[in-house]
């Protein structure tokens, strides 16, 4: 490694920066000076976007990845970090450990199927409530596997955390994860950081018993924006729900490829936005009054697969009703049903 310039450089006005290593063109040696590594050289950022090459790719020290060694005065300097890595889980979560004013995080884990954050296999002792990433708003996890994001999730402590977003990694031939134990994993993680999330984003998953995403809605009052995306579950979990008794606060709502094609239970997810009217009476029973509870809904987006001829004319007009009784954006949208037939479960 070159020696460190000592005086300013041109670039140190970057507030963000972009850098991809592949495996052919890394060149730093396995065993490595902590204090003299390619991350000495960077900017002083706040935001930065760092693609390691596949952990497979890179040699081991007695059977295990190096170390990243970034230094902790950069890390904590960052408020936005992009991270593709899916080496050492204890090199990662040592980095974040310094991100003390990180505030969007984005994990990538390529689906890396031994990618595991278990407390007793790293090699820095842990705090009891996890690693604490103090102003942390945003959390993506990308391409993981269900036990990488549940022992992820185990492991952190998000006091301010707003938005997570969830995408699990896809099997061959376009087969989605299983999850179970999902309810738990995020009611944890809210539990022990104490957060107030806001936005729950899920994608490429199934629910093998839909009962823990009921369990996950009626546990988060909060939530103002949910994303169900190429999700699969079975939409008989909204029968005996409304959303504004269990989600009051929700303002939107989206089911990106909708699991389903039932009409009944195209139906019922229809019915889980109406709003109860009540009555009041005077003393003759004449109706003196009408109560319609307040919702917060404003935006309702479901897209459709067609595997058969679909009835949008009813779908479209319990939008219409929904549109004219709560001032409600509605949009129904289909997938032709040849588009990507593999990813449709039509057990649901």
């Amino acid at each position: 490694m070159k020696a460190r310039c000592s005086g300013p450089r041109p670039w140190d006005a970057l507030l963000s920066f972009k850098l991809e290593l592949t495996g052919w063109r890394w060149n730093e040696p396995l065993v490595l000076d902590p204090n003299d590594t390619i991350y000495h050289h960077l900017p002083p950022v706040t935001s930065l976007d760092l693609t390691l090459p596949d952990g497979p790719e890179i040699g081991t020290i007695d059977g295990n990845l190096i170390k990243l060694y970034i230094p902790s005065q950069f890390l904590a300097n960052l408020q936005t970090l992009n991270l593709t890595c899916d080496w050492d889980p204890d090199s990662i979560l040592t980095t974040l450990q310094s991100c003390t004013s990180l505030e969007n995080l984005t994990l990538s884990f390529r689906g890396n199927l031994d990618l595991h954050f278990e407390k007793e296999t790293l090699d820095e002792q842990l705090p009891e409530d996890g690693v604490l990433l103090p102003g942390l708003r945003t959390l993506r996890l990308q391409y993981a596997m269900t036990s990488t994001i549940s022992s992820f999730l185990e492991v952190v402590n998000t006091p301010l955390l707003e938005e997570l977003d969830v995408s699990f990694e896809m099997i061959d031939d376009g087969i989605k994860s299983t999850v179970t134990g999902f309810d738990e994993d995020i009611l944890d993680l809210i539990d022990r950081s104490e957060c107030d999330l806001r936005r729950l984003k899920i994608h490429m998953a199934v629910f093998s018993d839909s009962e823990e995403l009921k369990t996950i809605l009626e546990s988060l009052p909060s939530l103002t924006h949910l994303l169900l995306n190429n999700t699969i579950f079975d939409l008989e979990i909204f029968r005996y729900l409304k959303c504004n008794e269990i989600l009051p606060r929700l303002e939107v709502f989206e089911i990106f490829d909708c699991p389903t094609h039932n009409r009944t239970k195209l139906d019922i997810l229809c019915r889980f936005f109406e709003v109860d009217v009540r009555w009041s009476s005077g003393e003759d029973m004449e109706i003196v009054e009408e109560e319609r509870p307040t919702t917060a809904m404003k935006k309702l987006y479901v897209t459709l697969r067609e595997p058969e001829s679909l009835d949008f004319e009813r779908l479209e007009q319990s939008g219409v009703e929904l549109r004219r009784l709560d001032g409600m954006e509605v949009r129904f949208c289909s997938i032709p049903h040849d588009t990507w037939p593999h990813l449709v479960d039509t057990n649901y």
